[in-house]
């Protein structure tokens, strides 16, 4: 493969209804009798390949292998889409949050043609603790795509939800937890240590919040040079990762591109700090400068968390009614750019880049290497994004992008070209090219696109200026 990176702007800009979306013609490369006459996505994914001089020479061809150089006959392959949740009001349509059905099935027709009858094929991504994984099924159409493939294929393609847990959330108040199966091959605690992102901050981790009222659990796990992750040994064991994000921003991260996507290879969501309490002058990130308000604002927030982890009944009733009111304020932006959802947010991108260094650098049994242990490649469903408050509060846009290539920062500047948004104020680009992939250009390519999308609150920083 000689391009790093293609870009396909096709007219296609819906998904097609009909799983199990395939081609609109018999390629010669295809392996099944079955057509579909609405699916031109098939088609375009199929062009982004090509343009990525994958396996030129048998280009048109049934020899066609177009990820043979990324894929060898016997590997495990894992495709982590972006799964992250249902949509969660009415005016959001699911198809804007996660990765369509459409695009992977292409994706699962090429990774079988790789790996020749041997092998594995596994679909897997670890959604938000309180999303629904069958009504994000239901949305990606996925179960019908693996059930026709699974018919037809000698390789069985599984499906993954990676959580350990699943809960249901009333207005920011959890009334119930529910153990899930999670992954069969189980988990491993990957800990960075002196490698983490985290270490230059090490004396502030006392302030970061995960994903739960359980303060002391994510803290636990970052701290006294001790930086853990719950990882999936799902992805661990795989010697190949098809990452298939969503063009979408972000309130904590500005975009969810390829590195913010690897976030769902963790199992136990309060492994991963999101924020830190407070102001910036403070050690905190959760805004630039203290002020009356805004610290009380945090200490409430932290309080009420705080205490109902460890409450008893009527504390517990007092704190949830606290806790409902404040997410009101907050979902209606009364109170505003809470919990780390502005540019200064000095957290998420380090967690982001530990995850992205694990994925790449990680053995089978959790510990860092020297090389890299298994082979990376991605492409991005942009055929509907999502712009705004994002990642679940987009306003859907019909774009008809996909993007693909094999280096997630160098896909991730190009998404925030595409989006009208400049790459150098997204940290976890800036810092995971630095850290992990310094002798990428990132400025080479200008895309012919800009989508010029709106940013979340307080991502205004991000805009590209003419």
């Amino acid at each position: 493969m000689t391009a790093q990176c293609a870009v396909i702007k096709t007219e296609a800009e819906t998904y097609p209804e009909t799983p199990p979306f395939s081609p609109d013609e018999l390629y010669p490369e295809y392996r099944y009798m079955d057509t579909s006459a609405e699916n031109a996505i098939y088609t375009a994914l199929r062009e982004l390949l090509r343009k990525l001089e994958l396996d030129e020479a048998n280009y048109g061809t049934k020899r066609w292998n177009p990820l043979g150089e990324i894929i060898r006959p016997g590997d495990n392959v894992v495709i982590k889409p972006n799964f992250v949740s249902q949509s969660r009001t009415d005016n959001v349509i699911g198809e804007s949050i996660v990765t369509h059905g459409s695009v992977l099935r292409p994706i699962i027709d090429y990774c079988l043609i790789a790996l020749k009858n041997a092998g594995s094929l596994v679909v897997a991504d670890a959604p938000q603790t309180d999303s629904d994984f069958q009504k994000i099924k239901e949305t990606t159409k996925i179960q019908e795509v693996l059930d026709f493939i699974n018919e037809h294929s000698s390789v069985n393609v599984v499906l993954v939800d990676l959580r350990k847990e699943y809960v249901r959330n009333d207005d920011g108040i959890i009334t119930e937890r529910f153990e899930l199966q999670g992954d069969p091959m189980g988990y491993s605690e990957v800990d960075l240590q002196e490698k983490s992102a985290f270490n230059a901050v090490e004396r502030h981790m006392d302030r970061v919040y995960g994903s739960d009222y359980d303060l002391a659990h994510v803290r636990g796990h970052h701290t006294g040079g001790k930086h853990e992750y719950c990882v999936a040994n799902t992805v661990l064991h795989a010697d190949v990762i098809i990452n298939v994000p969503k063009l979408k921003t972000h309130k904590k991260a500005g975009i969810t591109g390829c590195l913010k996507n690897v976030v769902g290879i963790n199992g136990n969501k309060n492994y991963l700090p999101h924020f830190r309490f407070g102001s910036c002058v403070d050690g905190g990130d959760e805004y630039a400068r203290e002020s009356p308000y805004k610290a009380l604002q945090s200490s409430l927030y932290q309080s009420i968390v705080g205490t109902l982890h460890r409450s008893g009944p009527a504390q517990t009733r007092l704190m949830k009614a606290m806790l409902k009111t404040y997410s009101v304020l907050s979902r209606k932006n009364i109170v505003r750019l809470a919990a780390g959802n502005w540019h200064g947010n000095d957290t998420i991108w380090r967690t982001i880049v530990d995850l992205n260094r694990i994925l790449l650098y990680a053995d089978k049994l959790g510990n860092l290497q020297m090389e890299p242990q298994r082979r990376h490649f991605a492409i991005v469903d942009g055929i509907i994004g999502g712009e705004g408050d994002g990642p679940f509060n987009v306003a859907p846009r019909a774009c008809g992008i996909l993007l693909g290539g094999l280096s997630p920062v160098l896909i991730d500047s190009m998404i925030a070209k595409i989006l009208g948004f400049d790459w150098q104020m997204i940290p976890q680009i800036v810092e995971a090219k630095e850290s992990l992939f310094p002798s990428l250009n990132l400025d080479r390519d200008v895309p012919r696109y800009n989508l010029n999308f709106r940013p979340p609150a307080g991502w205004d920083k991000m805009k590209l200026r003419d």
